[in-house]
């Protein structure tokens, strides 16, 4: 009798969860799509109107600089620019940029084009203390060029007066198509594993009827992820895998579309390497190549994609394919001490992302500094993982950190 009396009042339960939880994602799609945003994750190169000849020639440039073409001619005609106009930042800014991609695609003179690209960072944060953009360009040269003690000795004060970095974006813009609003709402809840799995099929249905739009593509890789970390974090990874297998289809099809975007090139890779993160490591040396390729363009390009995305990515592909992934980072000058100085920034910037201090507590442990790492776990566990309604991957965070954290204790690390 007490059953049947108690199914109607869960029904309505459920049903007022269901309204408020609709209600919630709307609101978030009228907010998101009005907001201007401080903190766009893949930002164009600021390319202003004064000058037109010398600024259409940078932006062909920069549009062919990948692999490391065309930089020194970048170089040179950004330089002539900064010397017309020394007031304007947009030289600096590029010049910096500029700089730092030189150093990082070419072995030739690459301390010296390091040394400059901070220079031009600095110099640019100084003409303009909001600008992110010459924040995050300062930020990749340290980490790549400069070692633990002089990045927080002389630059410790500036990051942190820039912390916490809030308004980011979502990871991928929107889209126009008829299907993207009740795709936007099921993705807002997705914090409720069906309305993920619903709204994977809302963006597949939009993939599938527009197979050249590689931004198509890049959603639905980047929504079947979510999907697939959710079953790993819960210890089901074999429920995972179809989806991740899934976004590795999708984010094929983006990076053929779009061989030059971080994105579509992010995407594919973190659905590559959880799809083989607990097989031997034969088999993650035959799929090696295919996973660091894509994330050492995306560590060029853009290291602070998504919460320092290809940062904290890597530290993880490194704890899971041991001294096989190591040598391969020391063929293209990374090295994990590098690795961890990015973790410890990206902590500082994004506090609310927990895979950050995972992924920093997973490589300290991996180095024997176990105490440090279960301290770090200890606060992952202990945070509110409802903090940011658009990071509801926090859930699953914290249940990896549980996991690592019990691992560490049990000896099994």
């Amino acid at each position: 009798m007490h059953n049947r009396e108690s199914a109607p009042r869960l029904r309505r339960g459920n049903g007022i969860h269901f309204f408020f939880t609709s209600f919630w994602a709307c609101f978030l799609i009228m907010a998101l799509s009005t907001c201007v945003y401080a903190f766009p994750w893949d930002p164009q190169p600021p390319i202003p109107n004064y000058d037109p000849p010398r600024w259409e020639k940078v932006k062909t440039l920069w549009n062919n600089h990948y692999g490391g073409n065309n930089l020194d001619e970048l170089i040179s005609t950004l330089t002539s620019l900064k010397e017309v106009y020394p007031a304007k930042i947009e030289p600096i800014l590029l010049l910096a940029k500029a700089h730092y991609l030189h150093a990082r695609y070419k072995s030739q003179d690459r301390k010296e084009h390091f040394e400059k690209a901070e220079q031009y960072a600095l110099q640019a944060c100084k003409m303009d203390q909001k600008n992110l953009y010459a924040l995050t360009t300062l930020i990749e040269t340290l980490c790549y060029s400069r070692d633990h003690n002089y990045i927080f000795s002389k630059y410790g004060t500036l990051i942190r007066s820039y912390a916490p970095i809030k308004d980011t974006t979502e990871a991928l813009p929107d889209m126009k198509y008829s299907e993207w609003n009740a795709f936007k709402v099921l993705w807002l809840a997705r914090v409720d594993i069906e309305k993920g799995k619903a709204a994977v099929i809302r963006v597949e249905k939009m993939a599938g009827e527009n197979p050249k739009d590689g931004l198509a593509q890049t959603w639905a890789s980047r929504a079947n992820y979510y999907i697939g970390q959710y079953y790993t974090s819960i210890d089901e990874h074999d429920k995972g895998l179809p989806y991740y297998k899934q976004g590795i289809a999708y984010g094929a099809s983006a990076c053929k579309l779009l061989p030059y975007s971080v994105p579509a090139n992010y995407w594919y890779m973190l659905n590559q390497s959880r799809s083989i993160q607990f097989t031997s490591l034969v088999n993650k040396s035959f799929y090696l190549k295919s996973i660091l390729d894509p994330i050492y363009f995306c560590s060029k390009e853009n290291s602070i994609y998504f919460f320092c995305g290809p940062v904290i990515s890597l530290a993880t592909i490194v704890t899971n394919g041991g001294w096989i992934t190591e040598k391969g980072m020391h063929l293209v000058n990374i090295t994990l001490e590098m690795d961890l100085n990015g973790l410890e920034i990206a902590n500082i910037l994004f506090p609310h992302y927990y895979y950050i201090p995972y992924a920093w507590a997973d490589v300290l442990a991996y180095k024997g500094k176990k105490a440090e790492a279960l301290a770090i776990l200890e606060k992952v566990i202990a945070s509110d993982p409802n903090v940011d309604p658009l990071i509801p991957e926090n859930h699953c965070f914290i249940r990896l950190a549980k996991r690592l954290y019990n691992d560490i204790k049990q000896g099994k690390y």
